[in-house]
Formats: structure tokens, C-alpha cells, sequence
């Protein structure tokens, strides 16, 4: 595949020696630029399809400003760094890129890295496509219907939940008409739930005023909008007669919600969103007796929530299951992010009994439970006599999951020269056993998980950045129980009558002290750590009333995204690459035996970043 690339790198030679390496794997540098500036300008005058982009720039915009524009245009983009601690590493991946690529590397892994990066971006690009065709059968289908005016609000929000997160909705028939009538507000309080809210007056027309005078698509994340306790909003106009006549405003209590990607799936379907409100507006207000409706189930409606732990309303749950809801019908991999014992084996659940491969296994594998050396032949099997006790053929977990989907929980755990034959396993959807000599081809929808911090694993060198874009086309993270507090007591009450009637102890209550205990433990082993204490304490309990918990004693709590260890830049780590090299090499640079024969670096390449690095031959001896 060749693709048309911009280079943004304010150092020459190496934006050179990168343009040569790209060029060599067949692929167009449509420029090279110095700025922030100067990539803007080429971006509209070349159109390219990827960038590659240095992190530090000069001038007052840096790398991550233009990602942030890059990824308003929906165009896919790569860092390339030399300079990165592990705080930019984090603001650099929030800004969604499509790889990233340390410094000093390969022609080799700049090529992998555009393949993975194209194939992400076809992929999302084909995950946007899907939604769209399910969103737009759902919307037709309510146009279909004879259901009464609140019936046909209630199924468009159900269709749009899934599609995008809202806490607040407000949809508007008629932006002239101030009558309470005309629209229609309702707050999301379950997964499945919405509660209408009345006319609040003044604050409505003032929102309506605002937004008459927008014909296009607009969201914002800002601390105040209007709405006290919203940081995100999203508003579509909806068009009758070329005027705006009608509006739906979507509003977030988290900040950054909405992304370009929420706007192109609403643009897309922009004209038969206004279809279906003007439907609305001339919908009865009453069903006409012994009518039988069409009704259609929106993608929120298929997940049983109260299943494998999956139980709650806080806000964080929910946006976790509304991404299985997008996510199940579709095959791209799923990254599953949380601390032991959040329910994460539940999404996993949900995910395979809402896809399509439901018919299929359901493969686990337990990457931490598994001997290092035995991690190849119990992912991808091995022949008879392939080493010392392997009598007879194996067949490998790829193989047992051929059609259906394989779960690599704690894959943070693989041993590093594994991750590389998982990487080509999930590229190449081919796998050899081991001591085999075909290969094989496998249809596996691939989901993992991991309670580490991946980045922090990849700056330990214990991770493949290549294997964490390509397991990270589409992440869910869900919340630890203490962010979800409110949660609690409906788990608790879930586990006292699952146990209680295991025991057939009949109904079981726990007192509102008791509760209070649980409410204020700060839940180091989460869902399951609540679960095990509710268990023991039923079958403790003699009179079927909790009134008070054994707590486990207190014990210091580090979130699971932080290390202690101290974490030395890229910038130190390459500084002790070259020196280390230079040593090895006495001094020599070029030529053969060279430190840039050793790096795989042309000669300029390594003068310029020593220069940058400020290394010098002979070194200090300070």
C-alpha cells in the first residue's frame, strides 16, 4: 500500500533520512515542514493521508496542537519523538494518534508503523461506516411506526444512547413555537432509563435564541454551559425548507465528550434525524385503540445489564456499556482497561453474546496463569515432538476460538518476544504451532485486558508499541467501585440475595449502618472483593439481617495508572543509547564498526542528534 505523507520535523537531516526511508517502502512525501504553520499550509494545498509528526516543535504550537487539528479532519497521524516523558506520553495519547515512533528507529519500523496505522484507520473508518447504516435502519424504522408522539421521543433517544453519550437530551419540533409542547427534555438516569424533565422557562428560549443562528453541526466542552453540573454539548440543526426549524442538543457532565466523530455520524444522518422530529411533531398524542406497533430495539436495549456484575447507574458504567453496545455487533478488537475485579470478564460476556459469533466459543486464556514457556504452544499450539514432552498434537487457543472470539485477559503479562507473534496472529489472522510448518488461518474477534498501565509498561520496554495500537482500535475502560460508589448498594443487594438463596435463607436485609459501612471502604479489590464479603457474611448470619460488616482492615491504596519507580525521559534513555554506543566504538561514528553502523543510523542522522543531545566525543568526565 503506498500513502501520501506529510512530514512535520523541524530538524533537517533527520526529516530528510526519514523521507528517504519512506520513499524506499514506496510510499509519496507530499512535504516536509518545519512548524505548525507550515504543516496547515500543506495540508490544505496537498491533501496528504498521513502524517508523521514530531512531538517537540519550534514555535509557540507544538506536535500535539496539530494533532488535535488532525484529528478534528479525521486525517491519521503518527508521532515521532526522541524527547518524550512519560506526562507527554499521556497528552499525546489523548490526542487519539495512529502510532508512535521513538527515536532512533528503522526503516523497518516506520513502515510497520504505517501499516498498523492504515489499518486502524480503515477500520475505524468502517466502524463509523456501520454506525451509520445501523443508526440510519433505526431511524427508519421509527418513521415506520405508529407510536404515540412520547413513545416516538422515547425511541429516538434509545436509538441515539448508543451511538453517542449524553446525560441531558433536548429535541425541538419547532424552534418558532414556544409552547412546552415543542419540545421535549429528558435526563438519563439507567442504562435503559429516561426521566422527562418540565419547561424551565427563560433558560430554554435563551438556548433556542443561541442556537437559531448556527445552520451547521457544533460542539463544545467548556465549564459553564448554561446548564449548571454540564461540560459538554453537542447540537444538531435540523433543516425543513433550507431554514432551521428544528434542533436536537445533546449535553455531557464530563468534559470532552463529543469529538469529530460524533459530528460526522450526526451530519451523516442529519437530514433523516429531521425527518423522524418532524414525524414527532405531527404524531398523535395517543394511540389509536387495539393498534398493534412495529416496534425497533435500539443497540442499548439488546445488553442485559444485569449481568456478570455488570449492575449500576453511575455515570462511568454507563458510558462503559454504551461502547459495548457500539462495539458488540462489529468485529474489531476491544481493549478492556481496569483494576482486578472490576467485572471486566462481564463486558467481555456482553461483547460476544451481542456479536454476531454468539453461535461460536467464547475462548479465555489467563496470560498471567500461563509459564512463560508455554505461553507460544497454549495460544497457538505445537506438533507432536516440537520439544521435551509434547507427545501428541496440540491444538491452540486461536484454533479452539475459530469463529468466535478469543479473550487474552492480563495481556500485559505476555513475556516480549511473544507479543511479536501475537502482533502478526492478530495482523496477519494467521498462526503457525509451534514446530509446525504450515500456516493456518484463523477468524477470531480478538478482545483483551489488562489492569497495567500500558504506557507505562511500553516506557519500561516491557510492551510493543506496535502490539498497543493494534490492540487499541477500540478501548473501554471501566471505572474501580470507589469511583462508582453509588453503585454499591445496588451490587450489595444483587450478591445478598444471590447467596441467600443459594443457602435457601429467603429474604435477606442489610441495615442502612451496615450499608454505610460498606459506602465509605475504599474497595482495593473491587466488585469482587464485595462480593466475597457479602458471601461470607451470609452464610454467617443467623437472623437474616446484616447489621454489621467485619471490614477488612485499611490498607494504603496506589491507583493502578501510577509507579513510583522513577520513569527517565526518552530524551535520557536515547543520550544513554548513543553514549553506549560510542563507547563500544571508541569514538568512531562512521564507517565500519562505527557507533552508526551499531544504531542502524546514517552518519549525519547520529552527528545531528549528538549535537541536539549535546553529546561530545571524548565525553566529560564531569
Amino acid at each position: 500500500m503506498s500513502l501520501k505523507v506529510l512530514i512535520v520535523e523541524d530538524q533537517f537531516l533527520e526529516a530528510r533520512s526519514l523521507s528517504t526511508m519512506l520513499k524506499n517502502g514506496g510510499h509519496a512525501v507530499e512535504g516536509i515542514a518545519k512548524s505548525v504553520e507550515q504543516a496547515l499550509l500543506i495540508l490544505d494545498k496537498k491533501k496528504p493521508e498521513i502524517v508523521l509528526v514530531d512531538i517537540l516543535l519550534k514555535g509557540e504550537a507544538n506536535g500535539i496542537d496539530l494533532a488535535r487539528v488532525l484529528d478534528r479532519r479525521n486525517i491519521p497521524f503518527i508521532y515521532i519523538s526522541a524527547n518524550s516523558n512519560t506526562s507527554t506520553l499521556e497528552e499525546a495519547v489523548a490526542t487519539k494518534p495512529y502510532g508512535f515512533l521513538v527515536k532512533p528507529f528503522k526503516e523497518r519500523q516506520i513502515l510497520i508503523a504505517l501499516n498498523i496505522a492504515a489499518y486502524r484507520y480503515r477500520k475505524h473508518q468502517e466502524f463509523i461506516s456501520r454506525q451509520q447504516k445501523w443508526l440510519t435502519s433505526l431511524l427508519k424504522n421509527i418513521i415506520a411506526t405508529d407510536e404515540t408522539k412520547d413513545e416516538m421521543v422515547l425511541s429516538l433517544i434509545r436509538a441515539l444512547t448508543s451511538f453517542l453519550p449524553f446525560d441531558f437530551i433536548m429535541i425541538d419540533t419547532d424552534l418558532r413555537d414556544s409552547a412546552a409542547g415543542a419540545f421535549f427534555r429528558y435526563r438519563r438516569v439507567d442504562f435503559d432509563e429516561y426521566i422527562r424533565v418540565d419547561d424551565d422557562g427563560d433558560t430554554i428560549n435563551d438556548i433556542r435564541k443561541a442556537n437559531r443562528e448556527n445552520r451547521s453541526a457544533y460542539f463544545l466542552d467548556e465549564a459553564d454551559l448554561r446548564k449548571e453540573g454540564f461540560k459538554s454539548k453537542l447540537w444538531v440543526p435540523l433543516l425543513k425548507h433550507w431554514d432551521v426549524e428544528m434542533s436536537i442538543a445533546f449535553y455531557c457532565c464530563n468534559e470532552e465528550k463529543y469529538t469529530a466523530d460524533h459530528l460526522q455520524l450526526m451530519n451523516s444522518v442529519q437530514e433523516l434525524l429531521g425527518e423522524v422530529v418532524g414525524h414527532i411533531k405531527t404524531a398523535n398524542a395517543a394511540s389509536r385503540p387495539g393498534h398493534k406497533r412495529n416496534r425497533s430495539m435500539a443497540p442499548n436495549q439488546l445488553l442485559q445489564p444485569k449481568v456478570g456484575g455488570i449492575i449500576g447507574k453511575s455515570v462511568k458504567l454507563l458510558e462503559a456499556l454504551d461502547k459495548v453496545s457500539q462495539v458488540a455487533p462489529f468485529d474489531n478488537t476491544v481493549l478492556i482497561l481496569g483494576e482486578t475485579g472490576v467485572g471486566k470478564e462481564g463486558l467481555v460476556k456482553a461483547i460476544h453474546q451481542l456479536s454476531p459469533r454468539k453461535d461460536k466459543s467464547l475462548v479465555k486464556v489467563n496470560c498471567a496463569a500461563i509459564p512463560a514457556n508455554l505461553v507460544e504452544s497454549e495460544l497457538f499450539g505445537h506438533e507432536k515432538g516440537a520439544f521435551t514432552g509434547a507427545i501428541e498434537q496440540r491444538i491452540g487457543k486461536f484454533e479452539q476460538a475459530h469463529g468466535g472470539t478469543l479473550f487474552l485477559d492480563e495481556i500485559g503479562e505476555l513475556p516480549i518476544d511473544i507479543q511479536s507473534k501475537l502482533l502478526r496472529a492478530i495482523q496477519e489472522k494467521e498462526i503457525e504451532r509451534v514446530g509446525g510448518r504450515t500456516t493456518i488461518r484463523t477468524d477470531v474477534r480478538i478482545v483483551v485486558a489488562t489492569n497495567r498501565n500500558l504506557l507505562l509498561e511500553i516506557a519500561e520496554g516491557r510492551f510493543r508499541l506496535d502490539l498497543y495500537y493494534r490492540i487499541n482500535v477500540f478501548p473501554i475502560k471501566l471505572p474501580p467501585l470507589r469511583e462508582r460508589r453509588e453503585d454499591i448498594n445496588a451490587l450489595a443487594s444483587h450478591f445478598l440475595q444471590l447467596y441467600g438463596d443459594k443457602i435457601n435463607r429467603g429474604r435477606m436485609t442489610i441495615t442502612p449502618e451496615a450499608m454505610q459501612q460498606l459506602e465509605n471502604y475504599s474497595w482495593p479489590g473491587n466488585i469482587r472483593e464485595l462480593q466475597h464479603l457479602i458471601e461470607r457474611h451470609v452464610l454467617q448470619c443467623r437472623t437474616g439481617i446484616i447489621d454489621r460488616f467485619d471490614m477488612p482492615e485499611p490498607i494504603p491504596f496506589q491507583h493502578w495508572s501510577k509507579d513510583v519507580r522513577e520513569l527517565k525521559s526518552f530524551a535520557d534513555m536515547d543520550r544513554d543509547h548513543i553514549i553506549t554506543a560510542l563507547k563500544r566504538c571508541n569514538g568512531k561514528i562512521s564507517g565500519r564498526g562505527g557507533a552508526a553502523e551499531l544504531l542502524s543510523l546514517p552518519p549525519t542522522t547520529l552527528n545531528s542528534k549528538m549535537k541536539r543531545l549535546g553529546i561530545k566525543w571524548p565525553l566529560s568526565k564531569a
